[in-house]
C-alpha cells in the first residue's frame, strides 16, 4: 500500500489522462477477448460451408462462404480498433510516466535540500547518489516497459474470464481450474524475487558508496600502496551485488517458463476434456461443437498470456518497487525544524549565549555536557582542546546544523530555535576546515551567497583575503572556470576563496573551523591575515588547532571530554599553568 501511495501521489495530477487510458484499455481488452470467439465462429462457418459444399446443398459458391467472410470482416475491424486503442493508451501512458518521473527527480532533489545535516552524516554519499541514478532509472524503465503491460493484461485477464463464462460455463470452469495452482506458484516465486531484489539495491548502494570513497581518497590509496587491498575490497562488495542480482534474476526468470508450461498443459486439458464434453453433447451440432473447442483452446492460451506477461514484467517491477521504497525513505526522513511564523534574525546587538548545553549524536553517548560560553558582540572567542573534545560540535549547534538536547543557545537573549532558520543561517558565516569550490567561474564562487554582487564587491572581498593578485595573474582572471577538484588552486588558495565568499555575505556571527589546519606556514600566514580582516569588529568563534593563531583572542575556551575546563585570555591561561599551558608549551616545543 505504501508503494502504491508513492506512485499515486505523482500520477493523480494526470487523472484525465488516466481516464482516457483506462477507456482505451477497456476497448482493447474487449476486442482482444472477442478474437477467440471470432475464430471459433470462423471455424463453425467454415465447417458448415464445407459440409454444404460436400453435400451439394449450397445454392451458389458466393453464398457458401458468406457467413465465413462476414466473421473475418468483423475480426479485421476488431484488430484495427484494437491496434488504435493500444496506440492511444501507450502514447498517453508514456507521457504521464515521463512527467511523473521528472516530478520525482525534482521532488527528491528539493527534499534533499531540506534535509538535516544529521541525515548526510549518517548516509554515505554513494548511497544517496544511487537513489537519484539507479533507483530512479529502474522506476522509469519499469514504468515505461512494465506498468502498461500490467494494466492492459490485468484488464484482459478479467475480460477473458467474463467472456468465457458468458460463452460456455462448463468449458470456462475447465479453463480456469488450474488458476489456484498458478497463483500459488506465482506468489512463492514473487516473494523470493522481491527479497533478493531489495537486497540487490541495498548492495548496489553500498558498492556505489565504496567506489565514491575510493575515488575521493585515491591519492591516499596510492601513497599508502593499498591498490590491491582496495581492489579486493571492491571485488568482495561486487560479489555481494552479483550474488543478490543472480538470485533475484533467477527467481524472476523462473516465472515465464513455469507459467508458459502451465499454459501449454492447461491448453491440452481444455482440448481433451472440452472435446469429450461438447462432442458428446447431443444438443450441439458438430460444427458448433468444433467451434467451441477451437474457441476455448484459444481462450486457454489467451487466459495464461496476461499471467505470463505480468510474470515476465515482474522482475523490472520489483526493482521499481524497491527503488520507490528507498526513495520514500528519503521523503520520510525528518526535515529541519523551521518555526513559523518566526522573527528574522537581522543583527546581533549584544551577545551569543551558550547556556548549560548538553548534546549527543548517539543517544547515551554525550559529546557536550553542561557547556556555557558567553561571546560578547564584536569579540573573538577561540575554542581549543584535544580531538574529540566537542569543538566543532559547538559550531554545529550555533548554526543549527543540530539542535541541543538540553540547555539553549541564544542571540541577544532569544533562543536560536525561535528565529526564522534561513535568516539565522544568513547571519552566521562559516569557513570550514575543508574548502569547497563549486562548478563555475571564480567570480561565481566568491559571490555564491550574494549572486547579484557587483564586480567591485567581488574584487574587494578578494583583496581583503589576499587572493586578488593571484586571480589577476590567470589568463581569464575572474572568469576562470573552476570546480572542487581544479588543480590550478592550492589548498591554501581554495581556502582564501572560501574566506572571500564568506566575507561577501557580511555575517553577523563568524565561525572559523580550523581554517589553517591543512596548509603550510607561509600560506597559514596569508590566511591568518585574511582571517584578521574579516574577524575585525565581528562576533567570531575560532576553532584552533595551532594555538599561535589565536593568541590575540578576547577569550579562549578550553574544552576537554565535552566540558569547559578553563577560560580566559592567552596570558591568563598561561598563568594558570593548567591544561592550556601544557598544550601551548607542547606545540611550542615541536614547532
Amino acid at each position: 500500500m505504501k508503494t502504491a501511495a508513492f506512485f499515486w501521489s505523482y500520477f493523480r495530477k494526470y487523472k484525465l489522462s488516466f481516464a482516457v487510458v483506462i477507456m482505451a484499455i477497456i476497448l482493447s481488452t474487449v476486442l482482444q477477448a472477442l478474437f477467440p470467439i471470432y475464430m471459433g465462429q470462423a471455424v463453425t462457418e467454415l465447417v458448415k460451408a464445407g459440409t454444404a459444399y460436400a453435400e451439394g446443398t449450397a445454392a451458389d459458391s458466393p453464398a457458401l462462404f458468406a457467413g465465413f467472410m462476414a466473421v473475418m470482416w468483423n475480426l479485421g475491424l476488431a484488430v484495427i480498433f484494437y491496434a488504435l486503442g493500444n496506440l492511444l493508451y501507450m502514447s498517453l501512458m508514456s507521457r504521464v510516466i515521463a512527467h511523473s518521473t521528472n516530478d520525482m527527480r525534482k521532488g527528491l532533489f528539493a527534499k534533499l535540500s531540506k534535509m538535516t545535516v544529521a541525515f548526510f552524516d549518517s548516509h554515505q554519499d554513494g548511497d544517496i547518489l544511487s537513489r537519484f541514478t539507479s533507483d530512479l532509472d529502474n522506476i522509469l524503465q519499469a514504468l515505461n516497459e512494465s506498468l502498461i503491460q500490467v494494466m492492459s493484461n490485468a484488464a484482459l485477464y478479467l475480460g477473458l474470464i467474463a467472456v468465457m463464462f458468458l460463452r460456455n460455463t462448463t468449458l470456462a470452469w475447465v479453463t480456469v481450474a488450474s488458476t489456484p495452482v498458478a497463483f500459488l506458484v506465482l506468489w512463492i516465486i514473487v516473494r523470493l524475487a522481491r527479497k533478493y531484489t531489495d537486497l540487490q539495491q541495498k548492495e548496489v548502494g553500498r558498492l556505489n558508496a565504496y567506489m565514491d570513497e575510493t575515488i575521493s581518497g585515491q591519492k591516499a590509496v596510492i601513497v599508502q600502496g593499498l591498490q590491491e587491498e582496495v581492489i579486493q575490497g571492491f571485488i568482495q562488495q561486487n560479489d555481494k551485488v552479483r550474488s543478490a542480482t543472480f538470485k533475484g534474476r533467477a527467481f524472476s526468470g523462473m516465472l515465464f517458463p513455469i507459467m508458459n508450461g502451465m499454459s501449454l498443459i492447461n491448453t491440452a486439458i481444455v482440448i481433451f476434456l472440452g472435446s469429450a464434453l461438447v462432442l458428446n453433447d447431443p444438443s450441439l451440432e458438430t460444427s458448433v461443437a468444433l467451434g467451441l473447442v477451437v474457441t476455448f483452446a484459444q481462450f486457454s492460451r489467451e487466459y495464461y498470456q496476461p499471467i505470463i506477461q505480468v510474470a515476465a514484467s515482474w522482475g523490472s517491477l520489483q526493482l521499481a518497487f524497491t527503488g520507490a521504497d528507498r526513495i520514500q525513505e528519503m521523503f520520510d526522513a525528518p526535515e529541519e525544524v523551521r518555526p513559523e511564523p518566526a522573527p528574522a534574525f537581522t543583527e546581533l546587538r549584544e551577545s551569543v549565549e551558550i547556556s548549560h548545553v548538553d548534546f549527543s549524536y548517539v543517544e547515551g553517548k554525550p559529546v557536550l555536557r553542561d557547556v556555557s560560553i558567553s561571546a560578547p558582540k564584536g569579540k573573538m572567542t577561540a575554542i581549543v582542546g584535544p580531538t574529540g573534545s566537542g569543538k566543532s560540535t559547538i559550531m554545529n549547534l550555533v548554526n543549527r546544523f543540530y539542535d541541543v538536547d538540553g540547555g539553549r543557545i541564544a542571540f541577544d537573549g532569544r533562543d536560536i530555535r525561535d528565529y526564522e532558520l534561513d535568516s539565522l543561517r544568513r547571519g552566521v558565516g562559516i569557513v570550514l576546515q575543508e574548502s569547497v569550490l563549486f562548478s563555475g567561474t571564480i567570480r561565481d564562487n566568491i559571490r555564491f551567497g550574494v549572486p547579484d554582487a557587483s564586480q567591485e564587491l567581488v574584487e574587494a572581498a578578494a583583496r581583503a583575503t589576499h587572493i586578488h593578485d593571484y586571480i589577476e595573474s590567470l589568463p581569464d582572471q575572474y572568469d576562470t572556470l573552476v570546480d572542487d577538484d581544479q588543480n590550478i588552486f592550492s589548498t591554501g588558495q581554495k581556502q582564501l576563496i572560501s574566506i572571500a565568499r564568506t566575507l561577501m555575505t557580511d555575517p553577523q556571527v563568524l565561525i572559523l573551523d580550523e581554517a589553517t589546519s591543512n596548509v603550510d606556514t607561509v600560506t597559514e600566514s596569508k590566511i591568518q591575515h585574511a582571517m584578521e580582516a574579516i574577524v575585525a569588529g565581528r562576533t567570531s568563534f575560532v576553532i584552533a588547532h595551532r594555538l599561535k593563531t589565536i593568541l590575540n583572542a578576547d577569550q579562549i575556551i578550553v574544552l576537554k571530554d565535552g566540558q569547559v575546563i578553563e577560560q580566559g585570555t592567552h596570558k591568563e591561561l598561561l598563568q594558570l599553568d593548567g591544561f592550556y599551558a601544557e598544550l601551548y608549551h607542547n606545540q611550542f616545543v615541536f614547532e
